[in-house]
Protein backbone atom coordinates (compact mmCIF):
# COMPACT_ATOMS: atom_id res chain seq x y z
CA UNK A 1 0.00 0.00 0.00
CA UNK A 2 1.75 3.27 -0.72
CA UNK A 3 1.61 6.18 1.51
CA UNK A 4 2.44 9.45 1.88
CA UNK A 5 2.42 10.69 5.22
CA UNK A 6 5.05 13.94 5.70
CA UNK A 7 6.72 15.62 8.82
CA UNK A 8 4.18 18.45 8.24
CA UNK A 9 1.09 16.46 8.74
CA UNK A 10 -0.51 17.61 11.76
CA UNK A 11 -3.96 17.00 13.01
CA UNK A 12 -5.98 20.04 15.20
CA UNK A 13 -4.64 20.58 18.47
CA UNK A 14 -5.99 22.31 21.61
CA UNK A 15 -2.87 22.54 23.06
CA UNK A 16 0.57 21.59 23.96
CA UNK A 17 1.87 18.68 25.48
CA UNK A 18 5.73 19.23 26.17
CA UNK A 19 8.05 17.86 28.49
CA UNK A 20 11.68 16.89 29.65
CA UNK A 21 12.47 14.42 26.85
CA UNK A 22 8.67 13.50 26.83
CA UNK A 23 9.17 12.19 30.51
CA UNK A 24 6.56 12.63 33.08
CA UNK A 25 6.29 12.07 36.75
CA UNK A 26 3.12 12.20 38.70
CA UNK A 27 3.19 12.54 42.91
CA UNK A 28 0.18 12.50 45.35
CA UNK A 29 1.56 15.92 47.39
CA UNK A 30 2.24 19.22 46.48
CA UNK A 31 4.84 19.33 43.62
CA UNK A 32 7.37 22.18 44.08
CA UNK A 33 7.90 24.07 40.72
CA UNK A 34 11.35 24.80 39.76
CA UNK A 35 11.44 26.33 36.29
CA UNK A 36 13.17 24.56 33.79
CA UNK A 37 13.25 21.75 36.08
CA UNK A 38 10.10 20.00 37.23
CA UNK A 39 8.05 18.02 34.97
CA UNK A 40 4.29 17.27 35.64
CA UNK A 41 1.30 15.21 34.38
CA UNK A 42 -2.29 16.70 33.85
CA UNK A 43 -4.02 16.85 37.05
CA UNK A 44 -1.03 17.30 39.55
CA UNK A 45 -0.68 20.10 41.56
CA UNK A 46 2.58 22.40 42.34
CA UNK A 47 3.40 25.40 44.52
CA UNK A 48 5.30 28.07 43.39
CA UNK A 49 5.34 31.12 45.04
CA UNK A 50 3.60 30.57 48.36
CA UNK A 51 0.54 29.23 45.71
CA UNK A 52 -0.76 25.91 44.47
CA UNK A 53 -1.84 25.33 40.84
CA UNK A 54 -3.30 22.51 38.67
CA UNK A 55 -1.65 21.56 35.44
CA UNK A 56 -3.60 20.98 32.44
CA UNK A 57 -3.34 21.27 28.78
CA UNK A 58 0.45 19.53 29.50
CA UNK A 59 3.05 22.20 30.84
CA UNK A 60 6.13 21.91 29.60
CA UNK A 61 9.14 22.59 32.40
CA UNK A 62 9.19 25.98 31.42
CA UNK A 63 5.47 27.10 31.70
CA UNK A 64 6.23 28.69 35.28
CA UNK A 65 2.38 28.42 37.36
CA UNK A 66 0.00 31.88 37.10
CA UNK A 67 -2.95 32.61 37.38
CA UNK A 68 -4.15 33.83 33.60
CA UNK A 69 -1.99 30.57 32.44
CA UNK A 70 -3.69 28.08 29.75
CA UNK A 71 -1.42 25.71 31.51
CA UNK A 72 -2.65 26.07 34.99
CA UNK A 73 -5.72 26.33 37.49
CA UNK A 74 -5.28 28.01 41.02
CA UNK A 75 -5.99 25.68 43.46
CA UNK A 76 -6.25 25.42 47.41
CA UNK A 77 -2.60 23.84 48.75
CA UNK A 78 -4.01 20.55 49.72
CA UNK A 79 -3.03 19.52 53.52
CA UNK A 80 -0.66 22.71 53.68
CA UNK A 81 -2.25 25.95 55.60
CA UNK A 82 0.61 27.93 55.13
CA UNK A 83 2.52 26.84 52.17
CA UNK A 84 6.54 27.96 52.57
CA UNK A 85 8.04 26.76 49.31
CA UNK A 86 11.36 26.96 50.93
CA UNK A 87 14.23 29.13 49.12
CA UNK A 88 13.03 30.93 46.38
CA UNK A 89 13.58 28.40 42.90
CA UNK A 90 14.74 32.32 41.46
CA UNK A 91 17.71 32.78 44.10
CA UNK A 92 18.62 36.04 41.35
CA UNK A 93 15.67 37.52 41.69
CA UNK A 94 16.96 40.74 39.76
CA UNK A 95 18.15 44.04 40.69
CA UNK A 96 15.30 45.24 43.28
CA UNK A 97 13.06 42.08 44.45
CA UNK A 98 11.82 44.27 47.51
CA UNK A 99 11.92 47.82 46.09
CA UNK A 100 10.98 51.09 47.49
CA UNK A 101 7.44 52.30 46.98
CA UNK A 102 8.84 55.63 46.35
CA UNK A 103 10.69 54.41 43.16
CA UNK A 104 9.94 52.27 40.20
CA UNK A 105 12.30 49.17 39.45
CA UNK A 106 13.51 49.81 35.97
CA UNK A 107 12.89 46.74 33.75
CA UNK A 108 15.27 44.92 32.24
CA UNK A 109 14.08 42.51 29.99
CA UNK A 110 14.93 38.25 30.32
CA UNK A 111 16.58 39.99 33.72
CA UNK A 112 13.70 42.21 36.06
CA UNK A 113 11.63 39.56 38.57
CA UNK A 114 8.79 41.40 40.03
CA UNK A 115 5.84 40.58 42.46
CA UNK A 116 2.19 41.30 41.83
CA UNK A 117 1.85 45.20 42.72
CA UNK A 118 5.22 46.01 42.21
CA UNK A 119 6.35 49.58 39.16
CA UNK A 120 8.58 49.34 36.98
CA UNK A 121 9.72 51.87 34.87
CA UNK A 122 9.90 51.13 30.97
CA UNK A 123 10.68 53.06 28.00
CA UNK A 124 9.80 55.92 30.21
CA UNK A 125 6.26 54.54 30.97
CA UNK A 126 5.39 53.58 34.68
CA UNK A 127 3.54 49.92 35.05
CA UNK A 128 2.00 47.79 38.29
CA UNK A 129 2.56 44.46 37.80
CA UNK A 130 -0.31 41.93 38.02
CA UNK A 131 -1.09 38.46 37.05
CA UNK A 132 2.68 37.56 38.13
CA UNK A 133 4.60 38.48 34.75
CA UNK A 134 7.85 36.71 34.23
CA UNK A 135 11.23 38.09 32.93
CA UNK A 136 9.78 38.07 29.24
CA UNK A 137 6.44 39.76 29.85
CA UNK A 138 7.94 43.55 29.10
CA UNK A 139 5.43 46.32 30.19
CA UNK A 140 2.94 47.45 27.31
CA UNK A 141 -0.72 49.35 27.80
CA UNK A 142 -2.08 46.19 26.07
CA UNK A 143 -0.40 43.44 28.38
CA UNK A 144 -2.40 41.38 30.53
CA UNK A 145 0.27 41.63 32.86
CA UNK A 146 0.46 45.28 33.15
CA UNK A 147 -1.41 48.55 34.17
CA UNK A 148 -0.36 51.85 33.18
CA UNK A 149 0.51 54.31 36.34
CA UNK A 150 1.97 57.11 37.63
CA UNK A 151 5.62 57.31 38.74
CA UNK A 152 6.16 57.13 42.39
CA UNK A 153 7.47 60.11 43.69
CA UNK A 154 11.69 59.80 43.41
CA UNK A 155 11.28 58.15 40.15
CA UNK A 156 12.87 59.45 37.10
CA UNK A 157 10.80 59.44 34.06
CA UNK A 158 13.63 59.55 32.15
CA UNK A 159 16.06 57.18 33.70
CA UNK A 160 18.71 57.79 30.96
CA UNK A 161 18.18 61.20 29.56
CA UNK A 162 20.90 60.64 26.80
CA UNK A 163 20.26 57.11 25.65
CA UNK A 164 22.49 57.32 22.40
CA UNK A 165 20.87 56.83 19.00
CA UNK A 166 19.28 53.34 19.87
CA UNK A 167 18.14 53.22 23.60
CA UNK A 168 16.60 49.75 23.23
CA UNK A 169 19.01 47.24 21.25
CA UNK A 170 17.93 44.54 22.08
CA UNK A 171 13.72 44.74 22.59
CA UNK A 172 11.77 41.83 24.41
CA UNK A 173 10.32 39.30 22.46
CA UNK A 174 6.60 40.37 21.22
CA UNK A 175 7.84 44.53 21.73
CA UNK A 176 8.52 45.38 18.14
CA UNK A 177 10.26 48.15 15.93
CA UNK A 178 7.76 48.92 13.18
CA UNK A 179 8.77 51.41 10.51
CA UNK A 180 6.60 52.42 7.44
CA UNK A 181 8.42 52.08 4.43
CA UNK A 182 6.02 54.75 2.37
CA UNK A 183 4.96 52.10 -0.04
CA UNK A 184 1.90 50.55 2.19
CA UNK A 185 3.93 48.32 3.88
CA UNK A 186 6.40 48.04 6.73
CA UNK A 187 10.39 47.35 8.16
CA UNK A 188 11.26 45.32 10.68
CA UNK A 189 14.67 44.06 12.00
CA UNK A 190 15.25 40.98 11.54
CA UNK A 191 17.40 40.49 15.53
CA UNK A 192 13.85 41.54 16.59
CA UNK A 193 12.22 38.84 14.62
CA UNK A 194 14.65 35.99 15.58
CA UNK A 195 15.17 36.66 19.16
CA UNK A 196 11.03 36.25 19.17
CA UNK A 197 11.05 33.29 17.19
CA UNK A 198 13.65 31.85 19.52
CA UNK A 199 11.76 33.06 23.01
CA UNK A 200 8.88 30.63 21.26
CA UNK A 201 10.62 27.51 20.34
CA UNK A 202 13.67 27.61 22.94
CA UNK A 203 12.66 24.35 25.09
CA UNK A 204 13.95 21.10 25.32
CA UNK A 205 11.65 19.35 23.37
CA UNK A 206 12.27 21.77 20.21
CA UNK A 207 15.91 21.38 20.64
CA UNK A 208 15.78 17.30 20.51
CA UNK A 209 13.86 17.73 17.71
CA UNK A 210 16.26 20.22 15.56
CA UNK A 211 19.09 18.08 16.57
CA UNK A 212 17.15 14.95 15.32
CA UNK A 213 16.79 16.96 11.73
CA UNK A 214 20.41 18.25 11.84
CA UNK A 215 21.75 17.06 8.47
CA UNK A 216 25.51 17.10 6.93
CA UNK A 217 27.12 18.65 4.51
CA UNK A 218 26.30 16.51 1.12
CA UNK A 219 30.13 17.02 0.34
CA UNK A 220 31.03 14.72 3.57
CA UNK A 221 27.73 11.99 2.20
CA UNK A 222 29.24 11.15 -1.19
CA UNK A 223 32.53 10.78 0.35
CA UNK A 224 30.77 7.72 2.17
CA UNK A 225 31.81 4.19 1.01
CA UNK A 226 31.80 0.93 2.74
CA UNK A 227 34.33 0.11 5.45
CA UNK A 228 36.13 3.58 4.88
CA UNK A 229 37.90 4.91 7.81
CA UNK A 230 36.56 8.58 7.48
CA UNK A 231 33.13 7.52 7.65
CA UNK A 232 31.17 9.23 10.19
CA UNK A 233 30.73 7.46 13.71
CA UNK A 234 27.42 6.92 13.10
CA UNK A 235 27.67 5.23 9.62
CA UNK A 236 30.52 2.90 11.14
CA UNK A 237 27.70 2.32 13.77
CA UNK A 238 25.43 0.78 11.12
CA UNK A 239 27.84 -0.65 9.75
CA UNK A 240 28.68 -3.14 12.13
CA UNK A 241 25.28 -3.82 12.41
CA UNK A 242 24.28 -4.63 8.79
CA UNK A 243 27.46 -4.96 6.73
CA UNK A 244 27.61 -5.40 3.15
CA UNK A 245 26.62 -9.59 3.11
CA UNK A 246 23.83 -8.48 5.58
CA UNK A 247 22.23 -6.25 3.46
CA UNK A 248 22.64 -8.48 0.42
CA UNK A 249 20.58 -11.17 2.21
CA UNK A 250 18.00 -9.58 3.32
CA UNK A 251 17.32 -7.35 0.15
CA UNK A 252 18.22 -10.13 -2.56
CA UNK A 253 15.62 -9.02 -4.54
CA UNK A 254 15.89 -5.08 -4.49
CA UNK A 255 15.68 -2.69 -7.34
CA UNK A 256 19.56 -2.44 -8.15
CA UNK A 257 18.92 1.65 -7.47
CA UNK A 258 19.04 0.78 -4.10
CA UNK A 259 22.65 0.12 -3.31
CA UNK A 260 24.60 -0.19 -0.04
CA UNK A 261 26.62 2.95 -0.23
CA UNK A 262 23.32 4.39 -0.74
CA UNK A 263 22.37 2.97 1.92
CA UNK A 264 25.29 4.39 4.38
CA UNK A 265 25.43 7.71 2.32
CA UNK A 266 21.36 8.14 3.65
CA UNK A 267 22.69 7.57 7.52
CA UNK A 268 25.64 9.74 6.73
CA UNK A 269 23.12 13.00 6.12
CA UNK A 270 21.56 12.72 9.23
CA UNK A 271 24.33 12.58 12.51
CA UNK A 272 20.88 11.46 15.01
CA UNK A 273 20.30 7.90 12.98
CA UNK A 274 22.42 5.61 14.55
CA UNK A 275 24.20 8.30 16.69
CA UNK A 276 26.08 7.62 19.94
CA UNK A 277 24.00 8.69 23.15
CA UNK A 278 26.33 9.77 26.27
CA UNK A 279 23.33 9.85 28.88
CA UNK A 280 23.56 5.95 29.43
CA UNK A 281 20.97 4.47 26.74
CA UNK A 282 22.61 1.58 24.57
CA UNK A 283 23.50 2.63 21.28
CA UNK A 284 24.83 -0.08 19.77
CA UNK A 285 21.13 -1.29 20.69
CA UNK A 286 19.30 1.90 19.28
CA UNK A 287 20.64 1.68 15.74
CA UNK A 288 20.12 -2.33 15.71
CA UNK A 289 16.70 -1.64 16.31
CA UNK A 290 16.03 1.44 14.62
CA UNK A 291 17.34 -0.44 11.88
CA UNK A 292 14.90 -3.96 12.47
CA UNK A 293 12.13 -1.59 12.44
CA UNK A 294 12.47 0.78 9.40
CA UNK A 295 13.15 -2.49 7.31
CA UNK A 296 10.27 -4.39 8.82
CA UNK A 297 8.51 -1.33 6.77
CA UNK A 298 10.54 -1.14 4.12
CA UNK A 299 9.03 -4.79 3.33
CA UNK A 300 5.62 -3.72 3.73
CA UNK A 301 5.85 -0.47 1.78
CA UNK A 302 8.58 -1.80 -1.03
CA UNK A 303 8.36 -5.51 -0.77
CA UNK A 304 6.78 -7.56 -4.35
CA UNK A 305 4.98 -9.23 -1.20
CA UNK A 306 4.83 -11.97 -3.64
CA UNK A 307 4.26 -15.65 -1.42
CA UNK A 308 4.71 -17.63 -4.62
CA UNK A 309 8.34 -16.65 -5.23
CA UNK A 310 8.80 -18.38 -1.79
CA UNK A 311 9.33 -21.42 -3.87
CA UNK A 312 10.28 -20.33 -7.42
CA UNK A 313 12.79 -17.89 -6.35
CA UNK A 314 13.73 -19.18 -2.89
CA UNK A 315 13.08 -16.07 -1.62
CA UNK A 316 10.66 -15.44 1.26
CA UNK A 317 8.24 -12.80 1.48
CA UNK A 318 10.12 -11.21 4.64
CA UNK A 319 13.55 -10.55 2.65
CA UNK A 320 11.48 -9.55 -0.76
CA UNK A 321 11.67 -5.68 0.50
CA UNK A 322 12.84 -2.79 -1.66
CA UNK A 323 11.06 -4.48 -4.85
CA UNK A 324 9.59 -1.12 -5.87
CA UNK A 325 11.26 1.89 -6.92
CA UNK A 326 8.95 3.92 -8.24
CA UNK A 327 5.05 3.38 -7.35
CA UNK A 328 3.65 0.85 -9.58
CA UNK A 329 2.02 2.18 -12.84
CA UNK A 330 3.92 5.50 -12.53
CA UNK A 331 6.00 6.49 -15.26
CA UNK A 332 8.52 9.31 -15.52
CA UNK A 333 7.99 10.28 -19.02
CA UNK A 334 4.21 10.20 -18.36
CA UNK A 335 3.06 13.87 -16.96
CA UNK A 336 -0.44 13.40 -15.70
CA UNK A 337 0.47 15.99 -12.77
CA UNK A 338 -0.63 13.11 -10.10
CA UNK A 339 -0.02 13.73 -6.92
CA UNK A 340 0.22 17.59 -7.55
CA UNK A 341 -1.39 20.47 -5.02
CA UNK A 342 -0.49 23.12 -7.04
CA UNK A 343 -2.90 25.87 -5.51
CA UNK A 344 -3.74 27.36 -2.56
CA UNK A 345 -0.92 27.75 0.07
CA UNK A 346 0.38 24.32 -0.99
CA UNK A 347 0.91 25.47 -4.25
CA UNK A 348 2.28 28.40 -3.38
CA UNK A 349 4.98 27.58 -1.30
CA UNK A 350 6.26 24.17 -2.47
CA UNK A 351 5.13 25.25 -6.37
CA UNK A 352 5.00 22.69 -8.97
CA UNK A 353 7.20 22.37 -12.27
CA UNK A 354 6.20 22.07 -15.29
CA UNK A 355 5.23 18.61 -16.63
CA UNK A 356 6.14 16.96 -13.66
CA UNK A 357 4.76 14.47 -11.13
CA UNK A 358 4.91 14.20 -7.69
CA UNK A 359 4.13 10.65 -7.34
CA UNK A 360 6.01 7.94 -5.40
CA UNK A 361 9.06 7.14 -5.25
CA UNK A 362 12.02 5.63 -2.79
CA UNK A 363 11.78 3.29 -0.10
CA UNK A 364 9.06 6.15 1.75
CA UNK A 365 7.47 6.52 -1.54
CA UNK A 366 7.74 9.85 -1.42
CA UNK A 367 4.76 11.75 -2.90
CA UNK A 368 3.02 14.85 -2.92
CA UNK A 369 4.65 18.08 -4.17
CA UNK A 370 4.53 19.45 -0.77
CA UNK A 371 6.43 16.43 0.55
CA UNK A 372 9.02 17.18 -1.85
CA UNK A 373 9.89 20.21 -1.56
CA UNK A 374 10.50 20.33 2.64
CA UNK A 375 12.66 16.92 2.00
CA UNK A 376 14.65 19.06 -0.60
CA UNK A 377 15.22 21.57 1.68
CA UNK A 378 16.40 19.47 3.88
CA UNK A 379 18.93 17.73 1.70
CA UNK A 380 20.27 21.43 -0.21
CA UNK A 381 18.50 23.98 1.57
CA UNK A 382 16.52 24.49 -1.75
CA UNK A 383 13.29 23.44 -2.42
CA UNK A 384 13.39 23.89 -6.16
CA UNK A 385 16.18 20.75 -6.73
CA UNK A 386 13.54 18.46 -6.59
CA UNK A 387 10.21 19.96 -7.26
CA UNK A 388 12.11 20.00 -10.85
CA UNK A 389 13.84 17.28 -10.48
CA UNK A 390 11.30 14.88 -8.92
CA UNK A 391 12.98 11.80 -10.20
CA UNK A 392 16.28 12.24 -8.13
CA UNK A 393 14.05 10.72 -5.16
CA UNK A 394 14.32 7.09 -7.00
CA UNK A 395 17.93 7.75 -9.05
CA UNK A 396 20.10 8.83 -6.42
CA UNK A 397 21.04 7.84 -2.71
CA UNK A 398 17.89 9.82 -1.96
CA UNK A 399 15.84 6.91 -2.34
CA UNK A 400 16.89 5.87 1.06
CA UNK A 401 17.13 9.32 2.55
CA UNK A 402 13.75 9.95 2.27
CA UNK A 403 12.45 7.04 4.39
CA UNK A 404 15.68 8.47 7.03
CA UNK A 405 14.13 11.66 7.08
CA UNK A 406 10.58 10.23 7.50
CA UNK A 407 11.92 8.14 10.76
CA UNK A 408 13.46 11.73 12.51
CA UNK A 409 10.90 14.13 11.91
CA UNK A 410 7.80 14.12 14.35
CA UNK A 411 4.32 14.06 13.40
CA UNK A 412 2.55 16.01 15.66
CA UNK A 413 0.35 14.80 17.50
CA UNK A 414 2.85 11.98 16.73
CA UNK A 415 6.28 11.65 17.78
CA UNK A 416 8.80 10.67 15.29
CA UNK A 417 9.73 6.96 14.92
CA UNK A 418 13.17 7.67 16.70
CA UNK A 419 11.99 9.14 19.66
CA UNK A 420 9.59 6.07 20.34
CA UNK A 421 12.79 3.87 19.34
CA UNK A 422 15.41 5.32 21.24
CA UNK A 423 12.94 6.17 24.24
CA UNK A 424 13.09 9.82 24.15
CA UNK A 425 8.96 9.98 23.84
CA UNK A 426 7.71 8.42 26.80
CA UNK A 427 3.87 7.58 26.88
CA UNK A 428 1.78 10.06 29.44
CA UNK A 429 -1.64 9.22 30.98
CA UNK A 430 -2.98 10.32 28.18
CA UNK A 431 -1.12 8.17 25.27
CA UNK A 432 -1.33 4.71 27.89
CA UNK A 433 -5.24 5.81 27.84
CA UNK A 434 -5.11 5.19 23.97
CA UNK A 435 -2.92 1.79 24.69
CA UNK A 436 -0.06 3.14 22.93
CA UNK A 437 2.81 2.29 24.57
CA UNK A 438 6.87 1.77 23.73
CA UNK A 439 7.30 -0.90 21.24
CA UNK A 440 7.09 -1.81 17.50
CA UNK A 441 3.52 -1.43 17.68
CA UNK A 442 3.62 2.34 17.78
CA UNK A 443 5.76 2.61 15.01
CA UNK A 444 2.65 1.07 13.10
CA UNK A 445 0.17 3.51 14.46
CA UNK A 446 2.80 6.52 13.23
CA UNK A 447 3.23 5.29 9.87
CA UNK A 448 -0.13 3.90 9.06
CA UNK A 449 -2.07 3.93 12.11
CA UNK A 450 -5.60 5.28 10.51
CA UNK A 451 -5.46 2.04 8.38
CA UNK A 452 -4.05 -0.84 10.43
CA UNK A 453 -4.93 0.03 13.71
CA UNK A 454 -7.62 -0.14 16.41
CA UNK A 455 -9.33 -2.89 14.86
CA UNK A 456 -9.90 -5.05 17.97
CA UNK A 457 -7.72 -7.86 15.56
CA UNK A 458 -4.81 -7.60 13.86
CA UNK A 459 -5.00 -6.26 9.97
CA UNK A 460 -3.09 -7.82 7.67
CA UNK A 461 -0.95 -5.30 6.83
CA UNK A 462 -0.40 -4.38 10.56
CA UNK A 463 0.25 -8.16 10.76
CA UNK A 464 2.84 -8.41 7.98
CA UNK A 465 4.72 -5.71 9.32
CA UNK A 466 5.16 -7.36 12.68
CA UNK A 467 5.81 -10.38 10.91
CA UNK A 468 8.53 -8.98 9.55
CA UNK A 469 9.94 -7.44 12.43
CA UNK A 470 10.51 -10.71 14.18
CA UNK A 471 12.22 -12.30 11.23
CA UNK A 472 14.68 -9.06 10.57
CA UNK A 473 14.94 -9.07 14.23
CA UNK A 474 16.19 -12.38 14.85
CA UNK A 475 18.82 -11.92 11.71
CA UNK A 476 20.00 -8.44 13.40
CA UNK A 477 20.26 -11.00 16.61
CA UNK A 478 17.95 -8.29 18.27
CA UNK A 479 16.08 -9.54 21.62
CA UNK A 480 12.37 -8.31 21.42
CA UNK A 481 10.81 -9.94 24.06
CA UNK A 482 8.72 -8.23 25.95
CA UNK A 483 8.05 -5.45 23.32
CA UNK A 484 4.44 -4.46 22.59
CA UNK A 485 4.40 -5.16 18.52
CA UNK A 486 0.78 -4.76 17.25
CA UNK A 487 -1.37 -2.06 17.40
CA UNK A 488 -4.63 -3.93 17.56
CA UNK A 489 -6.13 -2.29 20.46
CA UNK A 490 -4.33 0.77 19.78
CA UNK A 491 -6.30 4.47 19.06
CA UNK A 492 -4.93 7.12 17.42
CA UNK A 493 -2.00 9.58 18.99
CA UNK A 494 -4.14 12.63 20.24
CA UNK A 495 -3.35 16.15 21.44
CA UNK A 496 -2.64 15.62 25.25
CA UNK A 497 0.04 13.22 24.23
CA UNK A 498 3.32 13.43 25.47
CA UNK A 499 4.55 13.49 21.35
CA UNK A 500 2.16 16.58 21.00
CA UNK A 501 4.26 19.53 19.56
CA UNK A 502 3.04 22.45 17.54
CA UNK A 503 5.34 23.71 15.06
CA UNK A 504 3.56 25.33 12.44
CA UNK A 505 3.61 29.15 12.41
CA UNK A 506 0.03 31.06 11.48
CA UNK A 507 -0.98 34.46 11.80
CA UNK A 508 -1.66 35.89 15.06
CA UNK A 509 -5.14 38.17 14.60
CA UNK A 510 -4.77 39.85 18.12
CA UNK A 511 -5.16 43.46 18.61
CA UNK A 512 -2.16 45.63 19.61
CA UNK A 513 -3.07 49.16 20.43
CA UNK A 514 0.54 50.05 19.76
CA UNK A 515 1.29 49.71 16.43
CA UNK A 516 0.13 50.84 13.06
CA UNK A 517 -4.02 49.16 12.17
CA UNK A 518 -3.72 47.50 15.77
CA UNK A 519 -2.42 44.27 13.90
CA UNK A 520 -0.40 42.18 16.08
CA UNK A 521 2.16 42.27 13.35
CA UNK A 522 3.51 38.72 14.83
CA UNK A 523 2.99 34.59 14.02
CA UNK A 524 1.69 32.50 16.49
CA UNK A 525 2.53 28.72 16.94
CA UNK A 526 -0.76 26.73 15.78
CA UNK A 527 -1.66 23.28 15.56
CA UNK A 528 -2.56 22.29 12.42
CA UNK A 529 -0.73 22.25 8.99
CA UNK A 530 0.29 25.21 7.00
CA UNK A 531 3.35 26.89 4.93
CA UNK A 532 5.62 28.04 8.03
CA UNK A 533 7.44 25.28 9.90
CA UNK A 534 8.89 26.55 12.96
CA UNK A 535 11.71 23.43 13.07
CA UNK A 536 13.06 25.61 9.74
CA UNK A 537 15.06 28.81 11.48
CA UNK A 538 13.66 31.95 9.18
CA UNK A 539 10.35 30.51 8.92
CA UNK A 540 8.78 32.76 11.80
CA UNK A 541 10.15 35.87 9.62
CA UNK A 542 8.30 34.70 6.64
CA UNK A 543 5.50 33.97 8.04
CA UNK A 544 5.59 38.17 9.55
CA UNK A 545 6.52 39.38 6.19
CA UNK A 546 3.60 37.20 4.41
CA UNK A 547 0.55 37.58 6.63
CA UNK A 548 1.55 41.95 7.27
CA UNK A 549 3.35 43.37 4.23
CA UNK A 550 6.80 43.31 6.05
CA UNK A 551 10.32 43.41 5.08
CA UNK A 552 13.15 42.43 7.23
CA UNK A 553 16.04 45.39 7.28
CA UNK A 554 19.48 44.71 8.95
CA UNK A 555 21.86 46.69 11.55
CA UNK A 556 21.86 49.48 9.37
CA UNK A 557 18.45 49.59 8.22
CA UNK A 558 19.02 48.15 4.63
CA UNK A 559 15.60 45.59 3.41
CA UNK A 560 17.31 42.35 3.62
CA UNK A 561 16.54 40.68 0.16
CA UNK A 562 14.54 37.67 0.11
CA UNK A 563 16.84 34.76 -0.43
CA UNK A 564 19.58 35.96 2.45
Amino acid sequence: MQISLTMRELSIVVGLALGAMYSSQASASNIEWIAGKTTVNNGDVVIYQSQCYQAQNSPGTWETPGPSSWFWNGVACSGITDPDPGPSPDPDPGPNPDPDPTTAIPWVPGQTTVKDGDIVIYGNTCYTAKNTPGKWESPSASSWFWDVTDCPTGSNPDPDPDPGPNPDPDPAPGEFTIIPDGNGGYLMPRSELTAYETSQTNTELFNWVRSDIETRDNVIVDAVAPMKSSNPENVQRAEMVVDEATWEFLFPLRNEQYTYTRFLQSIAKFPAFCRTYTDGRNSDDICRRSLATMFAHFVQETGANAPNWETSKGVPRWRQGLYYLREMYKDENVHDMTYSKCSGWQGERWPCAPSKSYFGRGAKQLSWNYNYGPFSEAMFGDKQVLLENPALVADTWLNLASAIFFYVYPQPPKPSMLHVIDGTWQPNAADKAAGIELGFGATIQIINGAFECNKGAEDFRAQNRIDYYQLIAKALSLDISGEKLGCANMKPFNTDGAGALMITWDKDWGYNANTPGNKSFMCKLVPYQYTFNALFQGDYEKCVEYHFNVQAIDESGQVIPDDK
